[in-house]
């Protein structure tokens, strides 16, 4: 089972109820994971922000962190971690460990506020 695969993925946002599901491939770079999540951020009614028609639009959510909160099914609690923190080089093995989980694992999403470029900023 060596090699990327398709498999769906829940991610929430930190500290809210918005999420969404996304087909992902355990070969994903972190990079191309994160552009995916943002993309689903702007065009998904599952992770619309409350509230957010009266914004301003000068505004982009970009990814911060992104993490694996880890099912407890099936894993000794006390040697297997809550929680961990993808990076470069620990997508792909994380994001493989995921698809062996059958769905129970989620991706935790942090995001950052950042001010959109003047050439895209809605009035």
């Amino acid at each position: 089972m060596v090699g990327p695969h398709e498999f769906p993925v829940l991610f929430t946002i930190e500290g809210s109820s918005r999420h969404e599901v996304l087909i992902i491939s355990s070969g994903l770079h972190l990079a191309d994971l994160t552009a995916k999540i943002e993309n689903a951020i702007k065009n998904s009614p599952n992770t619309a922000e409350f509230m957010a028609k009266y914004k301003t639009g000068k505004t982009d959510e970009k990814v911060e962190e992104v993490r694996v909160l880890w099912a407890n099914e099936g894993r000794d609690a006390k040697l297997f971690p809550k929680f961990t923190i993808l990076s470069d080089q620990n997508a792909e093995a994380v994001l493989m460990l995921m698809h062996l989980g059958n769905g129970k694992d989620v991706l935790d999403v942090k995001f950052k506020t950042v001010e959109k470029p003047k050439s895209e900023q809605q009035e």
